[in-house]
């Protein structure tokens, strides 16, 4: 299986992966492995998205982008 290196993560970012992480009762690795999967395929459905996809109720609302999921709450961000 490939292998990806990532370095100069920020603190906060190192911080918050290990919170998610002990709160998913997995590693860090796993968590990573996780975020890295669900994000890549969010990113895809939404670049591949049709104007009909994003044309109106129901199907607006029910989209995820790359930035938004629609199970999320408003937060702050500490980055």
């Amino acid at each position: 299986m490939p292998t990806l290196t990532v370095r100069d993560l920020d603190a906060l970012i190192m911080d918050g992966l290990r919170v998610l992480a002990r709160g998913a009762d997995s590693s860090m690795e796993a968590e990573a492995r996780t975020i890295l999967r669900d994000g890549v395929a969010r990113r895809l459905r939404w670049e591949s998205a049709t104007l009909a996809d994003l044309s109106g109720p129901p199907s607006l609302y029910d989209l995820e982008t790359p930035f938004v999921r629609s199970q999320d709450l408003p937060r702050e961000v500490g980055f």
